[in-house]
């Protein structure tokens, strides 16, 4: 039997996650952080003429404060986004994240909306209605292992959220209902803090996001809540080490014997940490490596039989 519920928003949790950046500026830093507001929400500016109306000073405290690490390509595509989704990045609506780039093998910037940016493009519309408080079907226990300051514990979460985000539509107000389950979100233990902190909140967060883009497809499309992206920034965060630990491996064929070379292309084809291509990719290089010895041997044999 399944338990649903309602759990009422933690309105004074979310507002101090709403703290703007600015707070920790100086006066002049804070004074500068109004301009570049100003010109973000300056409508008379077309989205990309924004990077060019900001000069040096401000680009390198963009750099220091919600873009960090950015470089200049990055930092245009992040502000020209502001600009057209009338996002404030001093205020969390919208972030810079690192994240990493299987494919390139580096570590890129992405952009992420908050949940408050959300319903901030939403409400912007005009047609935004509002939406029901997430309703939370069923219940499990999950272990949390300890960390350095905590012990081992069990924490109950919920199964999955439900949202339904309303809009105006030729006068009328219609429904758009979403669910996120757990299963699919949990970034897990080493990612997870703010989860096990607020796991109704987080799982509830997703299904708005859900139902937010569902609702208005055409001003979200593409934008992901940042707690829709923990599940995916807890495989980025291991993709550098096992990106090493491969490159490693590539190094060692080159010191192999023929017996240890069998064994290596034996287990990278049985393990799963690995990725299709990366196999494909070690077990070219153990073959070629395999074919650079192979004349050795020949030759040696050569030698035996003319002596």
């Amino acid at each position: 039997m399944t338990d649903k519920k309602t759990i009422t928003k933690e309105a004074p949790k979310e507002l101090e996650q709403k703290a703007p950046e600015a707070e920790k500026l100086t006066p002049k830093e804070q004074t500068q952080v109004r301009v570049i507001e100003r010109i973000i929400e300056n409508r008379e500016i077309a989205p990309q003429d924004v990077f060019g109306k900001l000069s040096r000073p401000q680009v390198e405290l963009i750099k220091r404060t919600v873009a960090k690490g950015a470089s200049d390509d990055e930092l245009r595509l992040f502000v020209q986004v502001c600009k057209g989704a009338q996002l404030n990045p001093f205020l969390k609506q919208v972030f810079l994240v690192p994240r990493w780039d299987s494919k390139a093998g580096v570590e890129v910037k992405a952009i992420q909306v908050s949940i408050d940016g959300f319903r901030a493009i939403a409400e912007g519309s005009g047609a935004y209605a509002g939406n029901d408080d997430p309703i939370y079907d069923g219940e499990s226990e999950i272990d949390i292992p300890a960390g350095k300051s905590s012990a081992a514990r069990k924490l109950t979460v919920p199964n999955k959220a439900t949202v339904t985000v309303f809009k105006i539509v030729d006068g009328s107000r219609y429904a758009f209902t979403a669910t996120s389950r757990w299963s699919e979100y949990y970034p897990g233990p080493k990612m997870g803090f703010q989860w096990h902190i607020r796991p109704f909140l987080m799982l509830g967060k997703t299904a708005e996001a859900l139902a937010l883009r569902k609702a208005f497809p055409k001003l979200l499309s593409g934008m992901y809540a940042q707690e829709e992206m923990d599940r995916g920034s807890a495989n980025a965060g291991e993709a550098p080490k096992q990106k090493f630990a491969f490159d490693t491996l590539k190094l060692a064929i080159g010191k192999a014997t023929a017996k240890e070379l069998e064994d290596y292309k034996a287990k990278m084809a049985t393990s799963d940490k690995y990725t299709a291509d990366q196999k494909e990719e070690f077990a070219r290089l153990v073959d070629e490596r395999m074919g650079e010895l192979a004349p050795k041997t020949e030759k040696g044999h050569l030698q035996i039989k003319k002596n």
